[in-house]
């Protein structure tokens, strides 16, 4: 069972520092895709995108926050293919072919990068799990 069964009592949990980081993602996140249903999955907020979750936060790292990219739980990766999407940012670290992360330090970072994590995100969400 999540520690945290709503967005809200995530950020209540959170300092202001890491706050400001996640909202300011969140908000992206929000314009790219503002249909999607976001919950809490593995503790942090994630995004559905037709019933998959496709967008998950992981803040399991004290000095950092994450975003992880995948196709949901039902889609088998294979860590030794290229990824399905080519990120001409090179901010995606890839895990495998369908899963990757975006980390970052500070909300700066965040808001230096803001137009490339969009246009990742938007990238990233118009690929659908069945066609890769």
């Amino acid at each position: 069972m999540n520690k945290n069964q709503t967005v809200e009592a995530f950020l209540d949990g959170l300092t202001n520092d890491r706050k400001a980081q996640v909202n300011k993602l969140r908000q992206i996140i929000k314009q790219v895709a503002p249909g999607l249903e976001e919950h809490i999955k593995w503790n942090s907020p994630s995004y559905v995108l037709d019933g998959e979750d496709r967008v998950t936060f992981n803040m399991h790292y004290p000095d950092k926050t994450m975003i992880l990219l995948h196709m949901g739980a039902t889609k088998k990766e294979n860590k030794d293919a290229s990824p399905v999407f080519n990120d001409k940012t090179g901010l995606v670290k890839w895990n495998s072919d369908i899963r990757g992360t975006l980390s970052f330090s500070s909300l700066e970072e965040i808001e230096r990068h803001e137009q490339q994590i969009a246009e990742i995100l938007s990238g990233w969400l118009s690929l659908s799990p069945d066609a890769v």
